[in-house]
């Protein structure tokens, strides 16, 4: 049964209120019960009816809260199934975790059949058992008659069915413990074995979100990526520095070569309760303001202070480079070393 389906059966249209639809279903279920209508197709309409709803109650609940589970009767089976969103975090899907989940499991009232109330066996007080009213219409020179409200127009007593106190609905609390393998991806389902609830079996499908993670991102391929800014000068002098990984902090050693790494078995499972990827780590080093006085003064004693270690050691670049430029220079000023 579809959407489109489900409304017509209930004579509604999609927009219409969760009271309009209570209601409908309710005086539906009143007309074509099969122990007040005689007719030979009244009990499979009974059938299309509930359906219809339970199908409509399904796809509204489940825009609600995820701590309450929704049913969807299998049209030929005594059994229901559930579906509700669970929400993991990213460290959760790749590790896996275990969660317990507790709800309500919502079904139909066998007692009064999803009316809310029962029959007595006496007439009703308001109609006095006629099953009509009167009305009265033009300023009260004219009368008319309509269907009892409060029988719905059979002349019999009501009064709220006590087992669902006039709901129609009994819900069951449920509490299932749940193992989510690691490797499980958003938008996964998962389906639990059926057990038993108010002499009715449920089971329940979970539907896996996974929250967005202020560090990691996770590719469409699987692949697990973190970009960190570092120190510009902890990047330039290969220092090591603290990177957030799934399992916890870890400690990485720079390279001034390079601004990506990869750390080996330490991103997303390929599969649920496979082996884990790569994870991907890019570094953004970053530079202090250069109007930083201070630190400029500092900068200066660092360049001074390596360059005159560079130039006392014959095997650095940098101290051969100012030899041949000093002996450069004393030519220049004097042209006839040149000769």
């Amino acid at each position: 049964m579809d959407t489109n389906a489900a409304y017509k059966e209930l004579g509604l249209n999609p927009d219409a209120s969760d009271v309009q639809i209570k209601a409908s279903w309710r005086r539906l279920v009143a007309t074509w019960h099969p122990d007040r209508n005689a007719a030979p197709d009244a009990g499979k309409r009974m059938q299309r009816i509930n359906k219809a709803y339970q199908y409509i109650r399904q796809l509204r609940d489940g825009e609600g809260d995820d701590s309450t589970a929704t049913p969807t009767p299998e049209p030929d089976s005594p059994k229901q199934t559930h579906v509700r969103k669970v929400r993991l975090t990213l460290e959760e899907a790749i590790l896996g975790c275990t969660r317990t989940l507790r709800g309500h499991f919502t079904h139909t009232c066998d007692a009064c059949v999803g009316k809310g109330q029962r029959v007595l066996a006496k007439a009703c007080s308001t109609c006095r058992g006629s099953g009509a009213v009167k009305k009265a219409a033009l300023f009260g020179w004219l009368w008319s008659e309509e269907a009892c409200a409060d029988c719905g127009g059979d002349g019999r007593q009501r009064a709220p069915c006590e087992a669902c106190d006039g709901r129609g609905e009994r819900a069951v609390p449920y509490r299932r413990q749940v193992r989510f393998p690691a490797g499980v991806r958003d938008g996964h389902m998962l389906s639990l074995p059926a057990s038993r609830h108010d002499d009715k079996e449920f089971s329940l499908e979970l539907q896996v979100e996974i929250e967005p993670h202020p560090i990691f991102t996770l590719d469409g391929d699987g692949l697990l990526r973190c970009e960190m800014p570092v120190n510009g000068y902890a990047w330039m002098t290969g220092r090591w520095v603290d990177v957030p990984t799934p399992d916890g902090v870890q400690q990485m050693r720079l390279n001034r070569d390079a601004l990506i790494y990869r750390l080996r078995g330490k991103g997303f499972p390929g599969a649920p309760r496979g082996p884990r990827g790569d994870y991907l780590v890019k570094v953004l080093p970053t530079f202090p303001p250069k109007e930083d006085p201070a630190l400029e003064a500092l900068l200066d004693q660092l360049i001074a202070r390596s360059t005159r270690a560079t130039e006392a050691d014959r095997s650095q670049p940098l101290g051969q480079w100012q030899r041949r430029m000093k002996q450069w220079k004393s030519r220049k000023k004097d042209p006839a070393q040149g000769q």
